[in-house]
């Protein structure tokens, strides 16, 4: 019996892909899997490369019935799981990089998971959602909660996980410790160190306090309160609880809570009571522990592929704290899972101990034992106890960690099945031809008219999908115009259009009308510097033509300096189509590679230029200034429009934030695209659900999964658009005025802020320390820039 084509194929593919893993070298290194787009699936790292990567390769025919010669042991990958079967199918090519030695390999290892976060290796999500308690080696430390690992010269501690719970420590800390600092106090204080002055001078009782010192939230830095010596107390007091030695703060609250009872201040003593029993609950000791070993329990569980790691601290020979982490990715056995954990999460914490306790022999033991000491630059040990008191705890970590997934798996089937339910009434509800598999979700952020947004969230299959969210910076509305429904036709129009304009299909449905694009000829030449009233260039034209008459044209022109200009754009009034238009006019656009192409039109054509892409400016380069004369200037910034996979896929369903209003809106954007795409609107108000031409909202269930649906993924795009909108607001508010300095780069910009740490130090500083960067002329420049920012 013949086999089948496809199977030919795929067997041709992998001898090929045999016949190179055979040349590869046997030395250490790292090594990558990709799919036949060059997407990196998987990153490993290898003491012998050829062995690795042969393990990944079905064996060949002739020896299938037993282990081929210099085969791999079962720690190589002989044995071949679920998750590297899936993946053994997508195998489309590799990439080897050859390092010096298995440690080297595990550094750049863990460095490429990070950053290229491959599909089928086992990753700590994101670390944003991880917090740090970061204090800096300062003379007045400042103490920072940050969302990444430590800054240089500063000492951290983490990673904590949630929000609410480091936040409600460190301020109990306050309570006990106060720490606080306004920022004022902190930079004056330490800038008079670094100058060599006495710190003591620069406040004093009479100084005039902050408002943080008013409400409580400030030491009193600013005040002279407290000197140098008894404040660096303070913070040493606040690292040791951090650290886990909390007898300090016990005692102090302890004896708070008495004395302000004695006072009878008996509200007062009950929050400091209140405290005592928080720092109490932190301080349970489910077992305890007198080797003076600082350790680490790691307790892992993996089922179907999914990991995760209890991780028990221990300090002081007490259980001071417990991680869940949860990790992404595709994971065959708990040992190669640790393998992965082991340097991502240590490499994101300051904190590392003596010992860190795991379950299984690791294959890679000794080499992520010296990674370790290299990170800590103190003896770690990397220990499996057998028996004894870190032998009971992992056992407990251990179980924690198979209880957790237990309940992860129940929830996940749970909401896996209200998913189904959701899009099923969906379907139902809307008569919708079949489950929208793609819903995209719309909304408008602005405050009072500036850094106007529009977010799109997508949920496919029923699951946010934030790799294909894509933000839009709102280009037709002017600064303080407030126009949501403008902005909201704005953001459809550019996103559908994806969906439309096929410049290859749309030149075809012109041919067969009779109609071409193309270069100038040079018999055209007298025509187009008759219209345009200029001498050209013909190859800065492209034109239209009816049989051998040009019916349309426009053209680039590039001035002197690099500034490129689009303009000439016309047609016959017979022909006035703005399809025409749009096409001819992206043609042109699309010759043009990188950077940003300027226009300047009158005002009756700024939606044509709008829709094509081009964005309103303040700042008008100096060749086009003298053309403006009441006109309007635009930019199109080439980058902005290229090939996008998210926007390039058609959706089932689009949902808008609004009401009857913003739908009919929609269906207006849609009509002029000619596209046919349910939609519908979610209100706020009521929660109430319109469908276009009908002025009642769709009736649906309280408690109805199709309405839960819609309402987190509303809730998602209103979260992302004013998230963007606060990120843009936010880089506007920061403006440097070193932006505006002439002659100063990003590059010195940035060795100016690193030096001397902020905008109003460069002010202080003297020139000739400002002359160690600058040269003369920007020095000058500078002075003149920020005298006139002041």
């Amino acid at each position: 019996k013949a086999m089948p084509t496809k199977k030919l194929k795929e067997n041709e593919h992998m001898a090929e892909l045999r016949k190179r893993v055979a040349k590869v070298p046997q030395d250490p290194g790292i090594y990558r899997w990709l799919d036949k787009h060059g997407k990196v699936l998987y990153i490993g790292k290898a003491k012998n490369l050829r062995s690795r990567l042969k393990s990944y390769l079905p064996p060949t025919a002739s020896k299938k019935m037993g282990l081929p010669t210099g085969a791999p042991k079962r720690s190589e990958g002989t044995k071949v799981g679920p998750w590297k079967l899936a993946m053994r199918k997508q195998l489309a090519d590799f990439d080897v990089t050859i390092t010096n030695s298995e440690l080297e390999a595990l550094v750049l290892e863990t460095n490429l998971i990070k950053e290229i976060k491959p599909k089928y290796n086992v990753m700590m999500k994101d670390d944003k959602s991880y917090l740090y308690v970061q204090i800096s080696r300062e003379p007045y430390p400042v103490i920072d909660i940050v969302r990444r690992d430590t800054a240089p010269n500063t000492t951290g501690f983490g990673p904590f996980i949630g929000t609410d719970n480091i936040r409600k420590t460190m301020d109990m800390l306050h309570t006990v410790f106060p720490y606080k600092a306004c920022k004022k106090s902190l930079e004056a204080l330490n800038r008079a160190v670094a100058k060599g002055g006495d710190p003591s001078t620069v406040f004093n009782e009479d100084s005039q306090p902050c408002l943080e010192f008013q409400i409580g939230e400030c030491c009193g830095l600013c005040k002279g309160v407290l000197s140098q010596k008894e404040y660096n107390s303070t913070i040493n007091n606040i690292s040791d609880f951090l650290k886990g030695k909390r007898k300090t703060a016990i005692e102090r609250l302890t004896k708070k809570m008495h004395q302000t009872a004695a006072d009878k201040k008996f509200e007062k003593a009950a929050n400091f009571r209140n405290t005592l029993q928080s720092i109490e609950q932190m301080e349970r000791q489910l077992v305890s522990d007198t080797s003076d070993e600082d350790t680490d329990i790691l307790g892992m569980a993996v089922v179907n592929g999914k990991a995760l790691v209890v991780l028990f601290k221990v300090r002081d020979g007490k259980l001071i704290d417990e991680l869940s982490l949860a990790l992404a990715g595709e994971a065959e056995d708990i040992c190669e899972a640790l393998a992965q954990f082991i340097p991502q999460y240590y490499s994101t914490t300051p904190d590392i101990p003596d010992v860190i306790v795991v379950g299984e022999e690791l294959e890679e033991h000794s080499l992520l034992q010296k990674w370790l000491e290299d990170q800590r630059q103190k003896k770690v040990e990397l220990r499996i106890p057998e028996r004894g008191k870190k032998s009971k705890l992992l056992i407990l970590a251990e179980k924690n960690a198979q209880e957790k997934m237990k309940q992860m798996e129940t929830k996940w089937e749970t909401a896996a099945a209200n998913i189904e339910t959701a899009l099923e009434e969906l379907k139902e509800s809307l008569q919708l031809a079949e489950k929208p598999k793609r819903i995209e979700c719309y909304d408008i952020s602005h405050l009072g008219g500036t850094e106007t947004v529009g977010s799109m969230v997508v949920a496919k299959n029923g699951k946010a999908a934030s790799d294909q969210y894509r933000s839009f910076t709102i280009r037709t509305l002017k600064e303080g115009e407030v126009d949501d429904y403008k902005a909201l036709a704005e953001v459809l129009s550019r996103r559908l259009k994806y969906l439309t304009q096929n410049i290859k299909e749309e030149e075809k449905k012109w041919k067969k009308k009779g109609i071409t694009f193309g270069k100038t000829r040079k018999k055209e030449v007298e025509f187009l510097e008759k219209t345009t009233k200029e001498i050209i260039e013909p190859k800065d034209f492209i034109v239209s033509r009816k049989t051998d008459i040009i019916i349309a044209y426009c053209s680039l022109h590039e001035h002197k300096g690099g500034t490129l200009e689009f303009e000439h754009l016309w047609v016959h009034d017979k022909w006035k189509d703005p399809l025409l238009l749009s096409l001819l006019a992206r043609k042109l656009l699309h010759r043009v590679k990188k950077g940003k192409v300027y226009a300047i039109m009158k005002k009756a054509d700024e939606d044509l230029f709008g829709e094509l892409g081009f964005q309103y400016i303040k700042e008008v380069p100096t060749p086009l200034q003298k053309k403006l004369r009441g006109r309007t200037a635009m930019m199109y910034v080439v980058k902005e429009h290229k090939d996008d996979a998210s926007l390039s896929a058609k959706p089932n369903l689009l949902v808008i934030d609004g009401g009857k209003g913003q739908v009919s809106t929609i269906v207006s954007v849609l009509k002029k695209l000619e596209l046919d795409i349910p939609i519908i609107g979610l209100a706020k108000r009521e929660e109430e659900i319109f469908i276009p031409g009908s002025s009642h909202p769709l009736p649906f269930d309280k408690d109805s999964q199709a309405k839960l649906l819609l309402m987190r993924l509303r809730n998602e795009a209103h979260r992302f658009a004013n998230q963007l909108r606060e990120k843009k607001g936010h880089k506007a508010a920061t403006k440097s005025a070193l932006d505006d300095v002439p002659g100063i780069g990003e590059k010195t910009k940035k060795e100016l802020l690193n030096k001397f740490g902020s905008v109003e130090r460069i002010r202080e500083t003297s020139d000739e320390d400002l002359l160690s960067i600058l040269n003369t002329t920007q020095l000058d420049t500078l002075k003149t820039t920020l005298t006139d920012h002041c």
